[in-house]
């Protein structure tokens, strides 16, 4: 549920309810506030029939969850009509080559509700046990990043020392947020060819890039605050945890 702060950053918004499963949205809808939460309720709480709710009751009855997602937000009550509208329409062709996605759709365009949730009020992590780098990455997140450039810009380049090695999990952190998790399978020296590898020259001090890949079984930190974890004034670009 998003909290009053949360529901107050975004406004009226569009939403799409979609079938964990397959993928598959079967709903689109406009809503303020926890709108976009009442429909799992009330397919729970009623006995009323429609095709939603339907739908709602099967997903749970396989031990699944409605996805929720934010298609847009931060829009007047006139804006995501329109909106609405436009996505009920489109969502009903089959042959879609859009070549603009439209203004803000990087800061405000679809997204989890998690996500949404994790930009204006992440919930702090409670404990990491792991041995983990968290690492402020210097390029902006945003909810539509792509998943190889987020590793990219987290991976490497690091000026770090022989306790890099002790590390098995690197947290890809943006405004104090975690944004990715990723398991650390080994580390290599910048070279020739690599982003930024001139430096290296320059300084006489080499960099650091890991290899991995994405560590789905500690995605409950994903969209959680390690902001505090970091004191303030605390400039470095990676901080050790448990190593």
């Amino acid at each position: 549920m998003f909290s009053s702060f949360v529901a107050e950053q975004l406004g009226h918004y569009v939403y799409l309810l979609t079938d964990p499963r397959n993928g598959e949205i079967f709903y689109v809808g406009k809503g303020f506030a926890n709108r976009v939460f009442a429909h799992a309720a009330n397919a729970l709480e009623s006995e009323a029939d429609s095709d939603k709710l339907d739908r709602i009751r099967s997903i749970h009855a396989d031990g699944e969850s409605v996805r929720h997602e934010l298609l847009r937000f931060g829009m007047t009550e006139q804006a995501a009509l329109e909106v609405e509208a436009a996505a009920i329409e489109l969502l009903g062709l089959t042959d879609l080559t859009n070549v603009v996605s439209g203004h803000h759709i990087g800061e405000r365009g679809r997204m989890t509700t998690s996500v949404a949730i994790s930009l204006f009020e992440a919930p702090p992590v409670e404990e990491i046990t792991e041995k983990v780098l968290l690492i402020r990455i210097p390029r902006l997140w945003h909810p539509s990043m792509k998943a190889e450039d987020l590793f990219e810009a987290t991976a490497g380049w690091w000026r770090l020392g022989p306790r890099r090695e002790q590390a098995d999990y690197a947290f890809a952190i943006n405004r104090g947020v975690i944004r990715e998790v990723y398991q650390i399978d080994s580390w290599r020296e910048r070279q020739p060819g690599d982003r930024g590898w001139e430096d290296d020259l320059e300084s006489g001090r080499p960099r650091w890039g890991f290899t991995g890949v994405i560590a789905d079984h500690l995605g409950h930190y994903r969209n959680r605050s390690v902001a505090h974890l970091f004191q303030r004034g605390e400039a470095g670009p990676v901080k050790y945890l448990n190593c």
